[in-house]
């Protein structure tokens, strides 16, 4: 070959390769993953626990309503609020694939591209992927706004 572009180096689409990127990036995703959800998981118990003491779930109790029924209706729905928009702004931080994840696992993400694109000077592609960690960003908020208008129903708009 003398200077052209090789297509043998492009990947294809095949049952092995789609297993191999699987297989190899379980455990980097499992680890962005797990540093981002513990905190969430705290933040919504430490949540739950502090509305189970409100007056309206107190009140609920003393109305004689079952406990799954204060659980679910009144309790939880108010605690998931703060979880929601700390998920969806945690995301951002999974779609950028926590650089430091990806440079120990040497996985071809986008954390990883955006540490070589600062290494080599590379302004275009370092706007690139800020637009896309931005982009990634920005849709996780709005679906969580889309997930409080089913949570809780004052910020439904009424017609």
């Amino acid at each position: 070959m003398t200077g052209g572009y090789d297509s043998s180096l492009t990947p294809s689409f095949t049952p092995e390769f789609i297993g191999s990127a699987i297989y190899y990036g379980l455990l980097p995703a499992f680890t962005i993953v797990l540093a981002s959800v513990t905190s969430q998981i705290l933040s919504a118990r430490n949540m739950m626990v502090s509305t189970m003491a409100e007056d309206y779930v107190v009140t609920a109790r003393a109305k004689g309503l079952r406990p799954a029924r204060v659980f679910g209706s009144y309790a939880m729905r108010n605690a998931l609020l703060p979880s929601v928009t700390g998920f969806a702004i945690s995301l951002g931080f999974i779609v950028n694939g926590s650089v430091v994840t990806e440079s120990v696992f040497s996985y071809p993400g986008v954390g990883y591209t955006l540490i070589q694109a600062v290494e080599n000077d590379d302004y275009p592609l370092m706007q690139a992927l800020f637009l896309i960690i931005t982009l990634a960003v920005l849709g996780a908020n709005f679906v969580a706004d889309l997930v409080y208008g089913v949570i809780d129903p004052r910020t439904r708009q009424g017609k």
